[in-house]
């Protein structure tokens, strides 16, 4: 599948763990997801949604917004959260200046309700992958560096190479 890869400033690349930003499609889908979202959300809901369903929008938004910036720029996903968060805080402050627009508390906490869906099936999708690597036998792990020529250390008991070094 082709790539293409962006460099990204110095500033940013301090804050992220990749000093690129990979543009395949596996990254470039949730971007694809929001943008379609929020298209069909403004052109269906132009002229507004009643109450209990905005925060559905909202929520929704938010969700597709947090894993495109988690995706896209490579970056913690605390800071993914945080970006998000504050993006939608931003939102909401220019909503208070807007004409025909209200600022509002229970918009700011849907926002983050979404971002938190989002961080926590990551952190549980990280943690499973990392409970199922320690739950891996042992034998596995000797058999697949038996193959590497390699073999494991033991910690705990040494076995005796028959060395001088080692009595």
């Amino acid at each position: 599948m082709p790539r293409l890869r962006l460099k990204l400033p110095k500033l940013i690349q301090t804050y992220v763990d990749r000093h690129y930003i990979d543009v395949s499609l596996i990254r470039v889908l949730p971007l694809a997801c929001l943008l379609v979202f929020g298209a069909l959300a403004g052109l269906v809901f132009n002229t507004g949604v009643q109450e209990p369903y905005d925060k559905v929008i909202h929520i929704g938004f938010y969700a597709l917004l947090t894993l495109s910036i988690h995706s896209l720029f490579c970056c913690r996903l605390r800071i993914s959260a945080v970006v998000a968060f504050m993006m939608g805080v931003a939102g909401e402050v220019l909503q208070a200046f807007t004409p025909n627009h209200e600022a509002s508390m229970a918009d700011a906490f849907a926002n983050a309700i979404g971002i938190s869906m989002v961080v926590a099936a990551i952190a549980l999708i990280r943690s499973e992958k990392k409970q199922a690597l320690r739950q891996q036998p042992q034998e596995e792990l000797g058999s697949s560096l038996d193959t590497l020529g390699l073999e494991p250390v033991y910690l705990s008991e040494r076995p005796s190479s028959g060395l001088a070094s080692d009595k």
